[in-house]
């Protein structure tokens, strides 16, 4: 996406916040939802029907949150098919809608359980741009539940080993932290740039990082530059030199040097064996 067209969609957002204070203009709409509401309430007690429980869908949010995949998978064998409600006429429309409000809510249930918001949200972009892109009820379904696994996942990855007690304080310190570098991981990212932008000494924030994360600030900041780069190699047409380039490494061999490191691969081969690997996979 070129600049234009960044500003084109950054321009399409700016709209007057007075204009989503409900007016007289949604009138019509409110009596409709009031009527099909009441009418639903009644055909359902009618007809003996219930949504599945709140209970059901707290236990799968706080799997995610947890990120325990074993019980989140534990949790889809109580959903029941047939209690779904109706979110829409068309049949693979209703079933996107759902599929949307799980991945919505997956994405939420992810950042509380420690997640970077950033992170969630740009997934549960990206799961959205592929379900709408969907036409197939199985797969739909099968992409619903694919982001939940992958969030629940990505939760887990940030459980210590030895889970240790934190203070409010210093958990919303390293969340702040963690949230600058995923913002900011192009370009040069010291642990003293970041400190001074959250307004903390550069030694307490190592220290608390440190102390609850595992590892040092510095080590966290260049894995997930890896990782970036691991995506750029894949999905990307983007040169060695311009990814270095773009994360803020000194050169094409000094990006090598830590991604052979991490991945005991180098910049070449990985490419290589994973666009193979997709090609194929297509």
């Amino acid at each position: 996406m070129n600049q234009h067209e960044v500003q084109q969609m950054t321009d399409s957002f700016k709209i007057n916040p007075l204009q989503f204070i409900p007016g007289e203009e949604t009138f019509d709409q409110e009596y409709s939802v009031q009527k099909q509401y009441t009418t639903l309430v009644f055909e359902n007690r009618e007809n003996q029907q219930a949504h599945n429980s709140y209970q059901q869908e707290l236990r799968e949010m706080q799997s995610i949150e947890n990120g325990d995949l074993e019980q989140l998978e534990a949790c889809w064998l109580d959903l029941q098919p047939t209690a779904y409600g109706k979110l829409a006429n068309n049949k693979i429309r209703n079933i996107k809608n759902h599929c949307l409000i799980v991945v919505a809510f997956a994405s939420r249930a992810a950042i509380r359980g420690g997640l970077a918001p950033e992170i969630a949200y740009s997934l549960c972009d990206s799961y959205i741009q592929q379900i709408e892109d969907c036409d197939e009820s199985i797969v739909l379904v099968q992409l619903a539940h694919r982001a939940e696994q992958q969030f629940t996942k990505f939760v887990a990855d940030l459980i210590p080993a030895s889970t240790k007690e934190i203070s409010q304080k210093a958990r919303a310190h390293i969340d702040a932290c963690k949230q600058y570098v995923f913002i900011h991981l192009q370009g040069k990212l010291t642990v003293r740039q970041i400190a001074a932008a959250l307004e903390l000494n550069p030694n307490y924030l190592s220290s608390i990082f440190k102390q609850h994360e595992g590892q040092r600030l510095s080590q966290f900041i260049l894995v997930e530059k890896i990782k970036v780069a691991q995506k750029m190699l894949i999905y990307s047409d983007y040169s060695f030199g311009e990814i270095a380039h773009f994360l803020g490494f000194a050169s094409q061999s000094h990006l090598g040097t830590h991604f052979k490191t991490y991945t005991h691969q180098t910049l070449g081969d990985y490419r290589a064996f994973y666009q193979t690997k997709q090609k194929n996979d297509e």
